[in-house]
């Protein structure tokens, strides 16, 4: 009968566990620590280390981007109109999405609600019910025949929309010299230009005046040329199109006073 190897038979000795952190007694780190909280919460080292960030990964907290004042998402500026003495609209940008026939209706809400208004009181009022009534604010500043209106957010400061007029106001008069209401009327496209330079989508971009004139004069000089360059073009093709018909007059001319002379040939 065979026996198995005398090996076989051997047993190695039970391993032995290695100490470990005894959870069970009280932590030696501050009560408001990620130890401290852990060890009351049972989670042992692991719950520790997903507390701590680690090197090259995206457990570190980072600043984000701050957001403005008011609802997120949203626009600061809701619209921007001008319009005259008499209820006639000069410029009307609006940031939220309307119908044109709303658009008419607030601005003649809006210039009811401006128009009636005392030159002792205060330059700013709760906005229309077609604009959004308590949510948003009218600023607005009367100059000569003229009121620039800006519909903002109830969370925006009366003044800095105060002083962002009298800015548009500034480099209106800088940029037309001397700005006057047929100036908005007839120069409608460079005004929006200048609007655009200072709010887009609602948001304020710049407030300094000599950097919205700098980008306008850069603008002005950039249609120059390019109006420069269109009419070199224009008259090329102009001189080229005169020269072929010339040369076609010509020939035509040439091939009918051949026919002519032949005829005439021919008869007699």
């Amino acid at each position: 009968m065979l026996r198995a190897p005398a090996w076989s038979c051997f047993r190695f000795p039970p391993r032995r566990p290695r100490p470990g952190p005894a959870l069970s007694k009280p932590c030696p780190a501050a009560p408001g620590g990620a130890r401290a909280r852990a060890c009351a919460g049972g989670g042992g080292w692991g719950r520790i280390a997903s507390e701590i960030p680690r090197r090259g990964s995206c457990a570190r907290p980072r600043p984000g981007p701050q957001l403005p004042p008011g609802r997120p998402g949203s626009a600061m500026i809701k619209a921007i109109l001008i319009f005259n003495n008499h209820g006639k609209p000069r410029l009307s940008k609006f940031y939220q999405p309307y119908s044109e026939d709303t658009q008419q209706q607030i601005i003649r809400e809006t210039f009811h609600l401006v128009s009636k208004r005392d030159e002792n009181v205060c330059n700013f009022l709760e906005g229309g019910l077609l604009i959004g009534g308590s949510d948003n604010k009218l600023i607005y500043r009367h100059y000569a025949t003229l009121y620039f209106v800006f519909c903002v957010d109830s969370s925006e400061s009366e003044l800095g929309i105060l002083d962002l007029i009298q800015v548009f106001v500034e480099t209106l008069d800088k940029c037309f010299e001397n700005v006057c209401e047929l100036d908005l009327i007839f120069h409608v496209d460079k005004v929006h230009n200048i609007l655009a330079e200072m709010v887009m989508g609602g948001m304020v971009l710049e407030t300094n005046m000599n950097e919205i004139v700098t980008q306008i004069d850069a603008q002005n000089k950039l249609e120059k040329s390019e109006s420069g360059r269109s009419e070199i073009r224009n008259q090329f093709r102009s001189t080229k199109v005169k020269v072929l018909a010339g040369q076609e007059l010509q020939s035509y001319n040439c091939k009918e006073l051949n026919s002519a002379s032949g005829e005439l040939r021919r008869g007699l």
